[in-house]
């Protein structure tokens, strides 16, 4: 490894000394995946530069050159134990520790406000889930109110050595303070990584700003196609979405060459059968199903797959006969059924079927369940 041979580094991740993350809800962490019992910032800080530099993250910093495990740091070690690539893989690959502590890569978050209610998300990602939560009685997402917005000050953070920019919601086309984030900074070194759901197609001086990233990478929450995205994705028009797509995919071939068009897929129980369908979708727009970018929903645990009894987990193994098989039969695999969870799904099912008729895609799974 890069200037710390001889460690033991399972656990070492490069992530506080290069990255540092401001979330929709004004949480700080070391990156998005950092979640868990370890909480880094608690600390009251006037900006992320005096986070970044601070006390707590050095700490954080000695417990990675220790080789401690840190529970928040889980989903990366899960996801290299399902062969998947990590963020603290890739954080390792491209840093290293001789380098002096700086905030090479920024990952913001301005604000919580969302146009969709997707079947796994809250009001602290999607402020259009506040009337709902309150209706679930899940206030423990309602306390930062229906909208939060950020006070982040973009000249309070030294930005002098960032390489890599990354933009996420709510739905960032809502927002335009990103905008002056954009414009504030040196682009033509710097990737930009921007998280959108597709519903809205932005201004021209947005696609402005993007040329002038030296990369983009632009990641397109798909999350299965036809009825079931409207249904796991509540305010989407597929219809909608589909031109927006195939807009994005000509601007790449043509005003914004420096852009990568992402689509992303987060593998729950609500789109467990649908990964073919999408699969065969993308064929449209790439030579290769293998462009899909995917991920494996651990929360809201009752919708996560894993929790289920074994003959579902078999018969989604079996129905998903694509190039993703083995690493879902991993995930699944990874906790036993949990029958007060599954009765959770239950419950929230109801609710869902009250909002918009479930798909039948949907429908047989949750009829194998009764069984």
């Amino acid at each position: 490894m890069n200037g710390y041979s001889g460690m033991d580094d399972r656990y070492f991740c490069m992530a506080p000394w290069s990255h540092i993350q401001q979330n929709s809800y004004g949480e700080i962490n070391p990156c998005c995946m950092f979640y868990g019992k370890d909480k880094v910032y608690t600390q009251k800080y006037d900006s992320l530069q005096e986070a970044f530099d601070g006390s707590e993250n050095a700490r954080l910093r000695q417990r990675m050159l220790n080789g401690e495990y840190i529970d928040s740091c889980k989903k990366c070690y899960r996801d290299e134990d399902l062969g998947k690539s990590s963020y603290r893989q890739r954080f390792n690959e491209r840093y290293k520790i001789e380098d002096e502590p700086a905030i090479r890569e920024l990952e913001l978050a301005l604000s919580n406000k969302c146009n969709f209610k997707c079947v796994d998300c809250n009001t602290r990602f999607s402020s259009s889930w506040y009337d709902d939560d309150i209706l679930l009685g899940r206030t423990y997402y309602t306390d930062i109110g229906r909208t939060y917005k950020s006070n982040f000050d973009i000249d309070k953070v030294d930005l002098s050595q960032l390489r890599e920019l990354k933009i996420l919601g709510g739905e960032p086309f809502l927002e335009k303070k990103y905008l002056e984030v954009f414009k504030s900074i040196e682009k033509q070194n710097v990737t930009l990584f921007f998280v959108t759901n597709n519903s809205v197609f932005p201004s021209d001086e947005w696609i402005e700003q993007f040329s002038h990233f030296k990369e983009i990478r632009f990641v397109i929450s798909l999350d299965g196609v036809y009825e079931v995205a409207e249904f796991v994705r509540y305010g989407k028009r597929f219809d909608k979405f589909e031109r927006n797509f195939a807009k994005w995919i000509e601007l790449s071939k043509t005003k914004l060459t420096n852009m990568k068009v992402i689509p992303h897929y987060v593998f729950h129980f609500y789109n467990s059968l649908n990964l073919n369908e999408t699969l065969e979708w993308l064929k449209k727009y790439f030579d290769s199903d293998r462009v899909l970018s995917y991920d494996f929903l651990e929360s809201p645990t009752e919708i996560s797959v894993k929790i289920l009894p074994n003959d579902i987990k078999e018969y989604i193994i079996k129905e998903n006969k694509n190039f993703l098989q083995d690493q879902i039969k991993k995930f699944l695999y990874l906790s036993d059924y949990d029958k007060f969870y599954v009765n959770k799904l239950k419950t929230y099912n109801k609710f869902l079927n009250l909002r918009s008729e479930i798909p039948d895609q949907c429908k047989s799974l949750l009829e194998r369940i009764k069984c």
